[in-house]
């Protein structure tokens, strides 16, 4: 049974049994916005770990009894001001597994419209549209780190082309 050591409502401290320590957060909501253009929406927040803003996409925590698609789509309204018409799950994910108790549900968000809901947050969320065939280039650049943030987008990648070549099948 692992022991409470330090934290908050957002991260934990535990040790295990055999006084390994691991940090436990809430399951989240990760979701690629895709406006009809292709571009990804992405939001631009301070990092305090790194010092400097990141780049990183909407989500957030997945309330108890919550279905991470609402979780999701509630997170779009609260970060960006989009409703997604539809999303697609793409993974689930295990981030630092060996040393963090939390997984990342992935979305990929389309048919967006405008809609906005009152967030948690406590300082403004500010947004950058990119195309996604260029995503590589932000990572190249330096100005994509988040490796959560770099698998979701892969994934989302990945999907599309696999509809594109579902629909070229069909039409032939």
């Amino acid at each position: 049974m692992a022991k409470f050591v330090a934290g908050d409502k957002w991260l934990a401290l535990h040790e295990d049994d055999n006084g390994y320590y691991f940090v436990q957060s809430d399951d989240e909501a990760l979701i690629v916005p895709l406006t009809a253009g292709d571009e990804v929406i992405f939001t631009v927040e301070y990092s305090s770990a790194l010092e400097q803003d990141v780049l990183l996409l909407p989500g957030g925590q997945i309330e108890p009894g919550e279905p991470g698609f609402a979780a999701g789509n509630r997170e779009l309204q609260e970060e960006i001001g989009y409703r997604a018409g539809r999303l697609d799950f793409l993974a689930e994910l295990h981030p630092w597994s060996k040393y963090l108790a939390a997984r990342s549900f992935i979305y990929l968000a389309r048919d967006l419209t405008p809609n906005w809901l009152e967030g948690d947050e406590d300082y403004e969320i500010h947004v950058e549209k990119v195309p996604l065939r260029e995503f590589e280039r932000l990572i190249a650049a330096g100005r994509l780190h988040d490796a959560r943030v770099i698998a979701a987008l892969y994934l989302a990648h990945r999907f599309l082309q696999g509809e594109r070549q579902k629909r070229r099948s069909a039409d032939r």
